[in-house]
């Protein structure tokens, strides 16, 4: 057996193959990737965001690491006037509007979170783990094309910072441009040096973003923010195991991954989609939260030794202001209308806020040979709990999981991809025998999410797959 990491990137999954090929174990491999992605995929996450990271090793119980932002206020100061104001975004079929500010941003869990992870499960020392990022920031990145296009996208959000518009040259990237993040690679050796968010960022953030300045953090947001170790959500099929977030969004793509394996295929192609359809719109109605479709990323590690790690995080999609001189956006959590649902700044604070992040670890015969999640808000339900249950259930590649065309459905609404499907007009008449409005994508869509998944077969062998959808890339050491 050798070792799989699939990614958002390749330069993130390359981070993480060099750990694991220098004898790194899951846990090492997800931390490096983790760190890079801040500067390979900027625009969704950072180190002034959360994440969460499923980890099932071989002779010891799994368990979900949950890192994502607490709501801030317990210092129980308010700014005489929130910095938080609303920015449209044209997606090109809707135009959606966010917020940002100051008071957009909830506490970092970021690196706390990877603090933790290398406390309970790494061999490798963090100052190690942290070179490969600190490399990149240093040499720069050249942008990609999904990378040129999600700055495009969303640079509305960062323009009105100039600290931010600076950091990226001075204007939105382009394709190729070479970016460099010197500030973040001192940033990171800092953190490396005592585990810990350094100086710079703790009083970059109290500085920046407390109510002096219009922000919600202070000091005992900071000083009180700790990772939570949670029991992961188990789920049967067949005789898989799968374990995930017990969170909102664990607990719908167990819904949806159980709701399809209950049943029977069905009879033909259009007839599949259909139960894809419901099982769907079955997890939208148990939904108890729905995040914003913000900027997420997901990793992919198996190593030799038959660890597993899922780990999804995100930044939402950026409050638009850096933290300090350390070369990091904060996240704008508290602007994002889904993760507010009784209206902004409503919630307790001190509270975890709200994630439909979903990293899956899938076992056969006791043994983790699956890791799998998603970005995409409100649709990673469906993109991990269809991809989970084809392999597992159906018996699908990993790679053809992951490209087979995927269904969301929310109510009477339902979208679908026909990219690979034979006869696209039956699919949408069927989809539309049942529901009141279909979308239909001729190809696969940035929209269905992007699962990166790492797989190893009955004969041991390592497989990877990197979704397209959303650029990413899979190696194999």
């Amino acid at each position: 057996m050798t070792a799989v990491v699939a990614a958002g990137q390749r330069a993130t999954a390359a981070a993480a193959l060099e750990v694991l090929n220098d004898g790194g174990n899951a846990v090492d491999a997800a931390i490096a990737a983790c760190a890079a992605s801040f500067v390979t995929e900027p625009m969704l996450t950072s180190a002034g965001g959360g994440g969460l990271m499923t980890v099932d090793f071989p002779d010891r119980e799994p368990v979900v690491i949950d890192f994502f932002s607490d709501a801030p206020g317990l210092s129980g100061r308010t700014p005489a006037k929130l910095d938080f104001f609303a920015v449209d975004i044209d997606f090109g079929t809707v135009t959606q509007e966010f917020h940002i500010g100051r008071s957009a941003a909830a506490v970092p869990g970021m690196l706390p979170g990877l603090a933790e992870a290398h406390r309970l499960f790494a061999s490798r020392d963090l100052t190690y783990l942290m070179a490969p990022a600190q490399r990149l920031a240093r040499q720069g990145v050249a942008v990609t094309a999904e990378t040129a296009h999600t700055f495009k996208l969303l640079w509305p959000l960062l323009c009105g910072s100039a600290e931010t518009v600076a950091l990226y040259g001075g204007g939105c990237p382009q394709l190729g441009e070479v970016l460099v993040n010197p500030a973040l690679a001192d940033t990171l050796d800092e953190f490396a040096r005592t585990g810990t968010p350094p100086p710079r960022f703790f009083d970059g953030v109290l500085e920046g973003f407390g109510p002096d300045r219009g922000g919600l953090i202070g000091e005992d947001d900071l000083r009180n923010y700790a990772p939570q170790v949670r029991e992961p959500l188990a789920i049967e099929l067949g005789d898989w195991r799968g374990f995930t977030s017990p969170l909102v969004g664990g607990q719908l793509v167990a819904v949806i991954a159980g709701a399809l394996a209950a049943g029977q295929p069905g009879a033909g192609e259009a007839a599949e989609l259909l139960r894809f359809g419901r099982a769907s719109a079955a997890g939208h109605e148990q939904r108890h939260a729905l995040t914003a479709p913000g900027s997420t990323t997901h990793i992919s590690v198996i190593d030799n030794a038959g660890g597993a790690v899922a780990l999804t995080v995100t930044n939402g999609e950026g409050c638009g202001q850096l933290i300090g001189n350390t070369g990091v956006q904060l996240n704008n959590f508290l602007g994002e209308e889904d993760l507010n649902p009784h209206g902004f700044h409503q919630h307790v604070a001190g509270i975890r806020l709200p994630t439909m992040m979903a990293p899956t670890i899938g076992a056969r015969a006791g043994r983790p040979v699956l890791a799998l999640g998603s970005g995409g808000s409100n649709r990673i339900r469906t993109a991990v709990g269809q991809v989970l249950y084809r392999v597992s259930c159906l018996g699908s590649s990993i790679e053809q999981a992951v490209a087979a065309p995927r269904v969301h459905a929310e109510g009477d609404v339902v979208w679908v991809e026909l990219e690979g499907v034979a006869d696209p007009d039956a699919a949408v008449a069927a989809l539309a025998g049942e529901f009141d409005t279909v979308h239909p994508f001729a190809a696969h869509d940035f929209f269905f999410g992007g699962v990166h998944a790492a797989f190893v077969d009955e004969t041991g062998r390592c497989h990877g797959a990197g979704d397209d959808r959303r650029g990413g890339a899979a190696l194999i050491g």
